[in-house]
């Protein structure tokens, strides 16, 4: 507790916890999915199909999804959403367990689960927020980003284990993650529901996107976070769909290899969200910020040039650590820097963000067919490089970012606010 101090406050707590077997059912389900897909018609193509049922209502409704984050209730739209995914899970089940599952019901079951994805992620960020206090945040998103690493990590092993026994087998799993869902919705009955943002709904929902937007181009320094937080999604995230190359053209490796360094890069995620998890104070954060987005791109081009495997696998390991320091750190900023009545559509641009990964994966694959996949990956590090070290650099505004560290009020303070709100209800004598 006294490394990570934001797991004593319960609402957050709660929240964390509860929602760790939504996210490792939503690693699995990607996982399942696209296996289930190949197996059916031994084609690559039907798992982009797949993949682009979850990803066009990412694009279509992330906006939406971040204006009904700011006008309704946080807790009931992560139960609406959470709820949307079980019964997804339990349409697939029944489908894949009666044997009548074919193409296109994966790809509208994919669809549902894309919108409510899409309306779940912004109010899940947002509800961090207004649930921890601001002297916690940076403990409290960092801690949000280990729980995804780790089931990011987790998740597809274990749901490829599962798939490998008998009495399980595909059916089984989904029938798994619905109950993983049934969890969650569970465990947000134990979270105080906060209600609606106080004058939410004076505008209408475009308005409110609208506004959103307005909002987010008048703040230089939450611009720019945005910008720095695309820019890893185009030209380093990309890396994850380039590793089966990497280990068949440049180190020579089977899958066990492939696998290790998966797992080398996964690792180093998971300790890299829970090393700015355990940082209890950042003077200058955008300065950190800037220094990991460089030491990034870096990493990445050392790693694309090297041709020992074993250096290979450290170097996984540090893109690991520094990508998961830098977009757990560039989140948390986002959260801090933005005004909590726009922390909802605030949040769905950044969602909206890594719709790019798709148009990174695309143009690296393209450059990887026509050069090296190590040309590529190395001059995209570079890139990278240079796009955060060019916009740190032109922003004074965000290398002048300061953390929001406002002490939490003492029950002194608490007694008092409370005692001025409903002097009937709590009589001065009585408060500690």
């Amino acid at each position: 507790m006294k490394i990570f101090p934001a797991l004593l406050e319960r609402d957050f707590r709660n929240l964390w916890l509860g929602m760790l077997p939504g996210v490792l059912a939503m690693q699995m389900y990607l996982f399942t999915n696209g296996y289930l897909a190949f197996e059916l018609t031994g084609e690559a193509k039907s798992i982009g199909f797949i993949s682009m049922g979850f990803g066009v209502p990412m694009l279509a409704f992330s906006l939406m999804g971040g204006m009904a984050a700011d006008r309704y209730s946080k807790r009931v739209i992560l139960m609406i959403s959470q709820t949307a995914m079980l019964v997804a899970a339990f349409i697939m089940a029944a489908l894949v367990l009666s044997d009548i599952i074919e193409i296109w019901h994966m790809v509208l079951v994919s669809c549902v689960m894309g919108t409510a994805f899409t309306f779940h992620m912004p109010a899940r960020q947002s509800f961090v927020a207004e649930l921890i206090s601001p002297a916690r945040l940076v403990n409290a998103i960092a801690l949000s980003s280990a729980g995804m690493n780790a089931c990011r990590v987790v998740g597809p092993p274990l749901a490829g284990w599962l798939i490998s026994k008998p009495f399980v087998d595909i059916g089984g799993v989904y029938v798994i993650m619905a109950v993983m869902s049934a969890v969650v919705v569970l465990s947000l009955k134990r979270i105080a529901d906060r209600g609606a943002n106080a004058g939410a709904n004076d505008t209408t929902g475009t308005r409110a996107v609208i506004d959103g937007i307005r909002y987010i181009r008048s703040s230089p320094a939450l611009l720019v976070l945005l910008i720095l937080s695309i820019a890893p999604i185009i030209f380093g995230m990309p890396i994850q769909s380039l590793m089966p190359v990497f280990a068949k053209k440049v180190f020579g490796v089977g899958p066990k290899g492939l696998g290790l360094l998966m797992m080398a890069n996964g690792i180093g995620a998971v300790a890299g969200s829970l090393a700015v998890a355990s940082v209890r104070r950042l003077n200058r954060p955008g300065i950190v910020q800037l220094f990991l987005g460089v030491l990034l791109g870096l990493s990445l081009a050392i790693f694309a040039f090297c041709s020992s495997y074993r250096i290979g696998l450290v170097m996984m390991a540090i893109v690991g650590i520094v990508s998961s320091s830098y977009l757990s750190l560039n989140a948390t900023l986002i959260m801090d820097v933005s005004d909590r009545r726009y922390h909802g559509r605030v949040m769905s641009v950044y969602l909206f963000t890594f719709s790019a990964l798709p148009l990174g994966n695309m143009i690296l694959s393209l450059f990887a067919d026509v050069f090296s996949v190590s040309l590529t990956v190395g001059v995209s590090g570079l890139v990278l490089a240079g796009i955060v070290l060019l916009f740190g650099l032109l922003s004074p505004a965000y290398r002048s970012l300061r953390f929001n560290y406002a002490s939490q009020p003492s029950l002194n303070g608490v007694a008092s606010a409370y005692r001025q709100e409903r002097p009937d209800e709590l009589p001065g004598k009585n408060i500690p």
